[in-house]
């Protein structure tokens, strides 16, 4: 095993074992599309399952796409939730059946209370809001929950945007802020994107652990040359290679986990609101 190798497998063992004094982990996935980066959530999710069944896992995924959790190993270990809200509806349309409703035994929930109270340790709980950007103040809660909590955001940049609405600056910027707080709280948060220019900087900038696949493009800042990130390996078989950069110190490793689209599992979450009933006016008299 060369130097690159050793630094790669201890920096994931970093990601892994819980260490008190250390606290959890704030990760960073990027790479071009194809590159494995849900493969990365995946196999971190697998492996908490596995070896953390005591401890809660949440998991955030993209509306009117097809929902990547699906490609987990352990599937039976994933269970749906959903947000009460009066103004709209969560439903799950199967592509492979012309987008027909389905139904995936859903747990409903009130507020965040009810969510942490409810979700199964040693499972996935997938979590729709209706918003994604609600996961900023989950992410806020969970802070108080004083117990280990794994989470994993597909396409970050969804939550917390690069170029935020006015409205939704001052939320990104406080969602900052309670980031540097994730490692003391024993959070281990992680989520990918495509680019890095994508997602807002303030939140960047608490990443400690930031994981380059095929595709990416560097941090101005990172020793990792450009070449040695478009010089990774693509395999279909074997998995592809990564860089996993922490504090200026880097390392390689391939995650060989292959996690393949399933037949018969092309299944979508959708918002649909709900529309108010006509008030009816009485005749004036």
């Amino acid at each position: 095993m060369s130097k690159i190798e050793r630094i790669g497998k201890e920096t994931l063992q970093r990601i892994h074992i819980h260490n008190p004094d250390q606290g959890g982990v704030l990760t960073e996935t990027t790479g071009a599309m194809g590159s494995a980066k849900t493969a990365v959530n995946l196999a971190f999710t697998d492996y908490t399952i596995n070896h953390y069944p005591k401890e809660k896992i949440f998991w955030s995924e993209c509306y009117d796409s097809p929902l990547q959790i699906f490609k987990l190993k352990n599937k039976d270990k994933i269970r749906f939730f959903i947000k009460k809200d009066d103004n709209m509806d969560i439903v799950f349309r199967d592509r492979d059946k012309k987008l027909k409703i389905i139904d995936l035994n859903p747990t409903f929930f009130s507020n965040f209370d009810d969510l942490y109270r409810k979700a199964v340790s040693g499972h996935v709980n997938v979590v729709f809001f209706g918003d994604r950007k609600r996961w900023m103040e989950f992410v806020k809660y969970l802070r108080s929950v004083g117990e280990w909590v794994h989470v994993f955001i597909e396409e970050f940049s969804e939550i917390a945007p690069m170029f935020p609405s006015r409205k939704e600056w001052y939320h990104v910027r406080n969602f900052a802020k309670c980031l540097k707080d994730v490692r003391k709280c024993m959070i281990n948060l992680h989520y990918n994107t495509q680019q890095k220019s994508d997602v807002h900087y303030e939140c960047r900038n608490k990443v400690m652990i930031k994981i380059y696949l095929p595709g990416a493009t560097r941090d101005r800042n990172c020793r990792v040359t450009q070449i040695a990130i478009d010089n990774l390996e693509r395999d279909i078989k074997r998995g592809n290679q990564a860089y996993l950069v922490e504090a200026g110190i880097f390392g390689r490793v391939r995650f060989g986990d292959i996690y393949k689209p399933q037949p018969g599992f092309h299944i979508e979450a959708h918002v649909i609101k709900k529309e108010k009933p006509k008030e009816i006016k009485k005749p004036n008299v």
